[in-house]
């Protein structure tokens, strides 16, 4: 699939996505010598900035766009580097003594299999340390769903929906694990907005790219037009925009 992540879009709204960021870096325990991966870097801002809060040994971005990644090479070394690679690929050699995702790991699929995969890539008394959105089951969501029903046969039945566990079922994986000891919350951000048309931008830069790889440029804005209108049918014209975001904040110690 073509890259359609673009860092500007993305980084638009960089205050409100970096919140849950630096909420999530704060339940890692420091230690020294700390050898860390980021999953899902992004534009390697705020890689950086867990590499240098935790005053790691060694931090490992990865990111599967290459877009990004262009972005985050500016803040590779010092023992902080970025390669490019797929989640689901278990990418990183070796074990790490924390391993961090903020807002990545809703893009994939069981997620069950998934921390497993994880778990076996800590060191004893590693830490895991993941933000996700939970977003799906909420009309900015399902409109994009009912959108893309309507756009069956440009996008041939294609429907991005997330598998997003609750809180509750998170905490019960990592038990099963072997987190005993652990955090799993929910919190909800509020974000202000400037208007509700700030929520189509938004999502521009997330949802709906998955959206833009199966879609010729019109069709995908005609996609974007009609996302919007049904969007507009149920927000309030509020300036600002009030956006209330939902995120699961989660942190395992590794016996």
């Amino acid at each position: 699939m073509p890259d359609k992540w673009n860092p500007e879009q993305y980084e638009r709204f960089q205050a409100e996505r970096s919140s849950p960021f630096y909420d999530l870096v704060d339940l890692v325990n420091p230690q020294e010598n700390l050898r860390v991966l980021d999953l899902g870097c992004g534009t390697g801002k705020l890689t950086k900035y867990l590499h240098e809060k935790l005053a790691a040994k060694e931090t490992l971005g990865i990111d599967a766009s290459e877009k990004m990644l262009s972005v985050a090479s500016q803040f590779a070394g010092n023992g902080l580097r970025f390669e490019q690679g797929r989640i689901e690929d278990n990418p990183g050699d070796g074990e790490f003594d924390v391993i961090f995702s903020n807002a990545a790991l809703q893009w994939l699929t069981e997620h069950e299999t998934l921390f497993a995969k994880l778990r076996d890539k800590l060191q004893p008394d590693g830490q895991l340390a993941i933000q996700i959105p939970a977003m799906d089951d909420e009309p900015v969501h399902q409109l994009a769903v009912e959108t893309a029903q309507e756009f069956n046969q440009e996008l041939k039945g294609y429907v991005r929906r997330l598998e997003v566990l609750s809180p509750v079922a998170y905490a019960k994986l990592l038990y099963k694990l072997g987190f005993v000891k652990q955090q799993v919350k929910l919190q909800i951000y509020g974000h202000l907005l400037p208007s509700r048309e700030a929520v189509v931008e938004w999502y521009r830069g997330t949802l709906l790219t998955a959206y833009e790889t199966q879609l010729d440029s019109q069709t995908y804005e005609q996609f974007v037009a009609r996302y919007q209108q049904k969007l507009f049918s149920i927000l309030p014209d509020d300036r600002p925009f009030f956006f209330p975001y939902k995120r699961i904040l989660i942190w395992g110690l590794n016996p």
